[in-house]
């Protein structure tokens, strides 16, 4: 009676599995939603810009749920509010299309506080005065600054600096006024690094005072 009890529950198991087995075959041919390029990318002042639900399919393909988690927790304990899309301070750059290396990445937890600095930074003193910002490019690898062509030094490598572009559109002398105001105002107290680009992108760091 045990044998056959035995032999029955190892035939429903093989049965269980594949059943479930069939089951998520069945998902390489269902599209459980509709989405679109609209629904996964979103253009801010020119800039492709990965949406929130593109973000959480790469952090779910690539198995990085905890470390995320770990950093938006070390982010709100140290006062940093959601005001800004903060998943995309792991933004390596808007071109990865172009240069096939991925658009995100999980930086260093050694370098986490670098950014925690930069993003009070912000939050204190660019918000306030310019409205939402919207991260083009935060952590960087290496190889993705090297093909990007950014500074051999770039605080994007250590977590410290964002590429921001303002939802606003400002006039670009105005822009650059008012943060090159801020800049030598408090810059120098909190040791940051402004850059004006093209357009209404600028860079904005809290690992050494200078401007560009």
């Amino acid at each position: 009676m045990r044998v056959y009890l035995y032999v029955v529950s190892i035939w429903c198991l093989l049965l269980s599995a594949c059943s479930t087995a069939h089951d998520d075959i069945d998902k390489l041919f269902q599209q459980h939603s509709q989405l679109h390029f609209n629904d996964l990318v979103v253009q801010v002042q020119g800039y492709p810009v990965p949406t929130l639900d593109a973000f959480m399919g790469w952090v779910i393909f690539n198995q990085a749920e905890a470390e995320y988690e770990a950093i938006i927790k070390q982010f709100e304990l140290s006062g940093i509010t959601h005001e800004m899309p903060l998943y995309l301070v792991l933004l390596q750059g808007t071109n990865w299309r172009l240069n096939g290396k991925s658009a995100f990445t999980i930086p260093d937890k050694a370098d986490w506080p670098n950014m925690i600095n930069t993003l009070l930074f912000i939050e204190s003193y660019l918000l306030p005065e310019l409205g939402l910002l919207v991260p083009v490019s935060g952590d960087r690898t290496e190889e993705y600054n090297m093909i990007s062509g950014g500074a051999k030094s770039s605080k994007h490598l250590s977590f410290c600096a964002l590429d921001l572009v303002p939802v606003k559109t400002y006039a670009r002398k105005d822009l650059h006024q008012r943060l090159r105001k801020i800049h030598r105002e408090v810059g120098k107290q909190f040791n940051i690094g402004l850059g004006l680009y093209s357009g209404l992108r600028f860079h904005i760091d809290s690992c050494g005072f200078r401007s560009w």
